[in-house]
């Protein structure tokens, strides 16, 4: 880990995000768009991950755009050498922002950011974690006060974060996440009348980790509520794969109900009649801003996150994360009424392309970059 810092990058901005490693789900992709994006002209950036693990088509996507990935190898829940490794890192490349992302990266990049003297360290959080321990909300709550900025997802987060991590008002401030619009063109369901295409095969769907928090099991048993054309499918790796399996196997829906591994976003949405987002909770989620950009209808669980994009029935439908069977009458109700599900598959998209685009921001983040350099 040497410096490679020549007179004519010195000039530039230094900004560091650190991350536990670079696969899994929305705070990771969050991070590599604006990683990606920054003007190469005004920063030189870097991605620290705790661990080795990474999706090769995000690392690829990193090192086209000239951005550096540093892995400090982590092998314990508490490593020390990995937080030696990562003052060392900081102290001989001098990052002017280090800016951290979930529990790893903001435990090891606070401590270690604080110990290293970096000038500024900031945080975004992406998410509210009722299944988070104790020992994990003393332990941000300790190293809150050595991020000059915490930086929430959505509205949810920050008072999420004010009431429980020990995040101060004059800390926190909502930047909305965003989606490359110009990766999510709006598919025919906007704009064909005779959607859906093959009424003989409709196809639901979701995206995200095979977790507890995603709340598969009732996807899955909405399917046995459903007519028999009614495929479902769902793309995401993680813990619960084989519990859901399982799941799928006892329900008798080996025929119906897929789970296909994570894969790029557009192509698995371009598979889809509709999207389904059963989470028990969620930050701000990007999955349905993708699903939202593509122009899918969808009906998500009645949860205040969600509401913050869901806003009303003009843009898409709710149900309770605990009933199966509202779901699969919400998910009947936009099949008998295609003329619905157009209209608010359009609604949704006009308030994605307002309001949770990529390039909105990326702008606000750089104006955060930007006030703390300057003051």
């Amino acid at each position: 880990m040497k410096n490679i810092m020549s007179e004519s990058l010195q000039k530039k901005i230094k900004i560091a995000y650190i991350l536990p490693q670079l696969s899994g789900g929305g705070a990771e992709r969050m991070v590599i768009d604006l990683a990606t994006h920054l003007p190469a002209s005004l920063y030189l950036v870097f991605v620290i991950t705790l661990k080795d693990a990474a999706t090769p088509v995000w690392e690829e996507e990193l090192t086209q755009a000239n951005v550096q990935v540093v892995k400090l190898h982590k092998k314990f829940k508490l490593d020390i050498f990995c937080i030696w490794r990562l003052i060392k890192w900081l102290t001989i490349n001098r990052p002017d922002i280090l800016h951290t992302h979930l529990f790893g990266g903001d435990f090891y990049g606070r401590l270690a950011g604080h110990l290293a003297r970096v000038p500024h360290i900031i945080g975004t959080e992406h998410n509210i974690n009722r299944a988070e321990g104790r020992l994990r909300r003393w332990l941000k709550r300790l190293t809150a006060p050595w991020a000059e900025k915490i930086i929430a997802v959505s509205g949810t987060v920050l008072d999420y974060v004010e009431r429980y991590e020990g995040v101060t008002s004059s800390q926190a401030m909502v930047i909305y996440n965003g989606v490359p619009l110009e990766k999510f063109r709006p598919s025919y369901l906007i704009t064909n009348d005779s959607w859906p295409c093959d009424i003989k095969k409709i196809v639901v769907g979701g995206l995200g980790r095979l977790e507890y928090q995603k709340n598969w099991p009732c996807l899955i048993r909405a399917a046995t509520k459903l007519p028999n054309n009614v495929i479902i499918k769902i793309a995401g790796i993680g813990r619960e794969m084989k519990k859901l399996q399982r799941l799928i196997c006892s329900l008798g829906l080996e025929k119906r109900v897929e789970l296909v591994d994570w894969q790029d976003s557009v192509k698995f949405l371009s598979q889809l009649d509709i999207f389904v987002l059963p989470s028990w909770w969620e930050g701000l989620p990007i999955s349905l801003l993708e699903a939202g950009a593509v122009g899918l209808p969808v009906i998500v669980a009645d949860i205040p996150s969600n509401r913050e994009i869901v806003r009303d029935t003009t843009l898409g439908l709710w149900f309770d994360p605990h009933s199966p069977e509202e779901l699969a009458e919400k998910l009947k109700l936009l099949i008998n009424e295609p003329a619905m599900a157009r209209r608010m598959a359009a609604n949704l998209h006009q308030v994605i392309e307002r309001q949770f685009s990529s390039d909105l921001m990326r702008q606000r983040y750089q104006e955060v970059y930007e006030s703390l350099l300057n003051n």
